[in-house]
């Protein structure tokens, strides 16, 4: 079985328990990362001058409430991956977040990038990037997302099923 199949124990896991968790992670934890993410914007402004991204289309230009869709959808990328791979499979920890920090990076500029596509509108953009809805920096504010996101809903609140334990570092 190669690395990305499901398990017959992760195939016979109820979608019930995976929607509801995603539910009441969306809640809680999808507005504390939008939170995370003003901060982080303020933190790099405070170390270069200027903000690391911009929201064009917002009329505070330095957040937007628009941003909280990719919250959103990061939050419901970081429980897919563990409710059907990352925890079935027994990943370890690290291995979790480097997986899963490069998967939301490539998601932040999906996201970015159907954003202008679809209503043409920018939910967010990296002045100066190349890759315009994200930069390579950006890798680091999402490890420390995952890192959060992991922390709040393992450890902090217990966020997720009965069978899930914290994982091994």
């Amino acid at each position: 079985m190669n690395a990305i199949a499901l398990s017959h124990a992760a195939q016979r896991r109820p979608f019930s328990v995976y929607a509801r968790v995603l539910a009441t992670q969306i809640l809680y934890v999808a507005p504390l990362l939008w939170l995370l993410e003003l901060l982080q914007n303020q933190a790099w402004k405070a170390a270069n001058g200027t903000y690391g991204w911009v929201y064009p289309d917002s009329p505070y230009g330095w957040f937007s409430f628009g941003s909280m869709v990719l919250w959103v959808g990061s939050v419901f990328l970081m429980w897919t991956l563990h409710y059907y791979w990352f925890h079935p499979k027994q990943f370890r920890l690290w291995t979790r977040i480097g997986i899963a920090s490069a998967i939301c990076w490539a998601g932040e500029w999906v996201g970015g990038f159907m954003a202008v596509e679809l209503t043409g509108k920018h939910l967010h953009v990296w002045p100066g990037a190349a890759l315009v809805y994200v930069s390579f920096p950006a890798l680091f504010f999402w490890v420390s997302n995952v890192i959060i996101y992991h922390l709040l809903t393992v450890y902090g609140a217990d966020l997720t099923p009965a069978y899930d334990t914290p994982a091994d570092l």
